[in-house]
C-alpha cells in the first residue's frame, strides 16, 4: 500500500491514510520522517533554550500530595528539588520525621516505570501501588509491606488493565477491576469486572463479583464502609446516548455473596458514597445542578429504596462532596470557580468556608472519623496549596504551599462574558501581567475543552508563566459541553449539539479581537484530548481564525474513534458512528474529514504519544498526513511524538520540560516574538 492509496472502510468513506492506524514498517518509516522534521525545526528555534531554562527553574521546586492518614500513620508523595517524579513517604505514628517508604524516584530512573497511584490499607500495614511502563493507563498493581518496606511477590499484571479500588479492613485482601485475560486489540479496555484478591493467591483464581450482570462497556466502582461491614458497587455506562448508573449493596462477610440492587439502571449519573450508617448520592437525576440524597443502610436492606433529598438543587452546580465525622463538605461552582460549604449529615447548612480568591478545589480528603479536611487549591495568581481545615472551624490553614519562582502579585485576572452564535452568555478568564495595554498587539493563547461535563476552572499553570512575563495573555474559555453550569451546560455541547462547543470558542476568540486584547496574527489556540477535537474543528471550519493552533493528544477522526482503546466509552458525548444519523452529524465537524484541498491553515503543532492508550495516536498521524497531502502549506505543520508516554504526555520532569519548551517555542516563533 502506498501513501496515496485510498482504502474503503466500513462506512464507505475513502480513507487514504488508514494504514497509519497500524504499527507496520510503512507507518514507522512515515513517523521517523515526520519526527525528524520536527526535531530539525526545534533545533533551529531560537526561543527554545531560554524557555527550557525558565521552565526548569519554575519546575524545580518541592511539591507534596495531600496526606493520607491511616491509624496515625501519615502517607504522602514528595518530590524534592532536582527530582523527576519523587517518592512515597511515611511519618509513623508517634514520630514527626518522614522517611522514604517507596523510592519511586529510583524505580523511574533505573527502569523507566512511572508511579501512577498508591493506596494504604486501613491500618497502614500495607500499601498498594500501581506502576506503568509508559505513564499510560496500563499499570501493574504491586503490594508493599509497610513495616518491612519490601514489595511482595504477589502482583496483578498490566495486560489485564487492573484498576485498584479498595482494601478490606484486615489489609490482607482488596477489590479491584480488570478486563478479560484475552481480548482483541480494540477491546483491551472493555469487559471490566470487579474481583477480590486475597494477598498471596494466584490472581487468575480471584473471585468475580456481579460478573453475570456486567456488560461489555460497563465501568464498575466499589467502595467499602469505614467499619468494613458493607460495600457499594456502582456501575456506569456511557456507551449509548445517555449515561446510566446502577448500584448494589452487599456485606463483606456474607459467604453467600448476597447483593441487593439499591439503584436501578436509569438514565442519570449518580456518584455513590457510604458513610457511617447511610448511603449518599451526588446525583443529577431529574435535576440540572445536582443534589445530595440519603438513605439508611438498614432501610435499603429491607428493600426500602427511597432516597430522600437532603441538599436540594440550586442555581449553582455541585462539583464534589466529602464526608468527615458528622460533616458533609460540598464543593460548588459559582461562575466557574470553586466555593466550599459545610453541611451536617442531614443537609443543614453550617457555614461557608472563605477561600483566598477565585480558584479551583481539585481534591478533598480526610479520615472518615478524623478532625480535619485537607483540600488542594490554586488559581492563576495563587500557588498550588494544600489547606487543612478543622471540621468545626471557618478558616483553613496552609499545610503546604508550592514555592514557585514567580511573583503572583504581578498577575491580573479578569472574568468576562460574551454572546455566542445563538445568544448564549459564555464566560472566559483572561490572565495577564498588570499594566497591559489593550491595543490589539498582545500575543495571546486561548485554551478550551468543552466535553464530558468536565469543568475548566481557575488553577495555577507554571508553564504559562514565561508567556505572561513576556507580555502575553492566557485565556480559558468555559464553552458548552463542560460542566461549569451543570448538566444543561454539558447537554448543550454534546451529540447533535456538539457544534455549540465550537461556536462558543469561535465567539470567544472574536471577543478577544473585538475588545483589542489581541489580533488574528497574534492569536494562538490550544486544546488537549477532547480539547484537541475542539481546535481541529475550529481551524477546519474557520482556517483564518488564528495564527497558531496547538493540538494535543487529539480525537480527530470521528468516524472511527470508537474502534480504538476506550473510544466506546465516549459515545454518550459524541454519538455512535455505527448509527447513520450520528455518523452524518459527526462528519459535519470531524476535523480529519473536513480538511479542504488547497486551503491555507494556521501554523499547526500536533502532539501525541506512541503509547497513548486512551486516545490512539492514529488521530494525530492521519490528520497531519492528510493536511500535508491536501492543504496549501504556507505555514508549518509539525508532528511531535513522545516515544514512551501516555495520554498526559511526557513522564518525568525533564521530559515534561522538553515538551513544554517545544510547544511554547513554537508559539513564540510563529507569533513572531522578537
Amino acid at each position: 500500500m502506498n501513501m496515496k492509496s485510498k482504502k474503503q472502510n466500513k462506512h464507505n468513506l475513502i480513507d487514504p491514510f488508514q494504514f497509519l492506524e497500524k504499527d507496520i514498517p510503512q507507518t514507522r518509516k512515515w513517523l521517523k520522517s515526520e519526527q525528524q522534521k520536527a526535531d530539525e525545526y526545534f533545533l533551529r528555534n531560537k526561543y527554545k533554550k531560554s524557555l527550557i531554562k525558565r521552565i526548569k527553574l519554575l519546575q524545580n521546586i518541592e511539591s507534596k500530595s495531600i496526606p493520607v492518614i491511616k491509624d496515625g500513620n501519615t502517607f504522602f508523595s514528595w518530590r524534592k528539588k532536582n527530582e523527576e517524579i519523587g517518592s512515597v513517604y511515611i511519618i509513623k505514628k508517634g514520630s514527626k520525621k518522614p522517611s522514604v517508604l517507596l523510592n519511586s524516584e529510583s524505580i523511574f530512573k533505573r527502569y523507566g516505570y512511572v508511579l501512577e497511584s498508591w493506596i494504604p490499607s486501613k491500618y497502614g500495614t500495607r500499601l498498594a501501588y500501581l506502576l506503568s511502563k509508559s505513564g499510560n493507563d496500563k499499570a501493574s498493581i504491586f503490594i508493599l509491606d509497610v513495616n518491612k518496606k519490601t514489595t511482595l511477590k504477589d502482583h496483578i499484571p498490566d495486560y489485564v488493565y487492573p484498576n485498584f479500588m479498595c482494601w478490606n479492613n484486615h489489609g490482607d485482601g482488596f477489590w479491584y477491576v480488570h478486563a478479560n485475560f484475552k481480548s482483541p486489540k480494540s477491546e483491551e479496555k472493555l469487559n471490566m469486572k470487579i474481583y477480590f484478591h486475597k494477598v498471596g493467591d494466584d490472581f487468575k483464581k480471584d473471585k468475580c463479583l456481579l460478573g453475570e450482570k456486567m456488560g461489555k462497556t460497563d465501568w464498575p466502582i466499589i467502595k467499602t464502609s469505614e467499619d468494613g461491614k458493607y460495600f457499594i458497587i456502582s456501575i456506569y455506562n456511557s456507551s449509548k446516548e445517555k449515561r446510566t448508573t446502577q448500584a448494589f449493596l452487599g456485606k463483606t462477610n456474607d459467604k453467600n455473596g448476597a447483593i441487593i440492587e439499591i439503584l436501578k439502571k436509569e438514565d442519570h449519573l449518580s456518584y455513590v458514597y457510604i458513610h457511617r450508617d447511610s448511603v449518599y448520592l451526588l446525583t443529577n437525576k431529574n435535576v440540572q445542578n445536582w443534589k445530595v440524597q440519603k438513605a439508611k443502610i438498614s432501610d435499603l436492606e429491607l428493600g426500602q429504596l427511597a432516597f430522600r433529598t437532603i441538599i436540594k438543587e440550586d442555581k449553582n452546580s455541585k462539583e464534589s462532596i466529602c464526608f468527615i465525622k458528622n460533616r458533609c463538605f460540598v464543593e460548588v461552582l459559582e461562575n466557574a470557580s470553586s466555593q466550599l460549604y459545610v453541611h451536617d449529615l442531614n443537609g443543614k447548612l453550617q457555614r461557608k468556608i472563605n477561600l483566598p480568591t477565585r480558584g479551583t478545589i481539585s481534591t478533598m480528603r480526610g479520615e472518615k472519623e478524623g478532625d480535619k479536611l485537607f483540600f488542594l487549591f490554586s488559581s492563576y495568581s495563587f500557588p498550588v496549596t494544600i489547606f487543612s481545615l478543622a471540621i468545626n472551624k471557618k478558616k483553613p490553614t496552609i499545610y503546604f504551599q508550592d514555592t514557585s519562582h514567580f511573583d503572583y502579585k504581578k498577575i491580573e485576572v479578569k472574568q468576562e462574558f460574551f454572546r455566542s452564535k445563538d445568544g448564549t452568555l459564555v464566560p472566559m478568564f483572561i490572565v495577564y501581567k498588570k499594566g497591559l495595554k489593550k491595543d490589539g498587539n498582545s500575543p495571546t493563547l486561548a485554551y478550551g475543552y468543552g466535553g464530558f461535563g468536565w469543568s475548566i476552572t481557575p488553577s495555577f499553570h507554571s508553564d504559562i508563566v514565561p508567556f505572561l512575563e513576556d507580555g502575553g495573555i492566557y485565556v480559558e474559555i468555559n464553552i458548552r459541553g463542560g460542566g461549569e453550569f451543570g448538566q444543561k451546560w454539558h447537554d448543550a455541547g454534546k451529540l447533535f449539539k456538539k457544534q455549540n462547543s465550537f461556536n462558543d470558542f469561535i465567539a470567544g476568540l472574536n471577543h478577544l479581537v473585538k475588545e483589542k486584547y489581541t489580533s488574528r496574527g497574534k492569536l494562538a489556540i490550544f486544546g488537549w484530548s477532547n480539547g484537541g477535537l475542539l481546535i481541529g474543528s475550529v481551524i477546519t471550519q474557520y482556517p483564518n481564525i488564528c495564527k497558531v493552533a496547538i493540538i494535543g493528544a487529539p480525537v480527530l477522526d470521528m468516524a472511527r474513534y470508537h474502534l480504538f482503546d476506550g473510544g466506546r466509552y465516549w459515545i454518550s458525548d459524541y454519538g455512535d458512528p455505527n448509527n447513520k444519523k450520528y455518523l452524518k452529524n459527526l462528519l459535519k465537524y470531524s476535523p480529519y474529514h473536513n480538511i479542504k484541498t488547497g486551503i491555507s491553515y494556521p501554523s499547526i503543532l500536533v502532539l501525541t504519544a506512541q503509547k497513548d492508550d486512551r486516545v490512539h495516536p492514529m488521530h494525530a498521524y492521519k490528520f497531519v498526513a492528510k493536511l500535508k497531502a491536501q492543504a496549501k502549506l504556507s505555514n508549518p505543520v509539525l508532528l511531535r511524538v513522545e516515544g514512551n508516554a501516555g495520554h498526559g504526555g511526557a513522564s518525568g520532569i525533564s521530559k515534561y520540560i522538553e515538551q513544554q519548551a517545544d510547544m511554547w517555542s513554537f508559539v513564540h516563533d510563529q507569533l513572531k516574538r522578537i
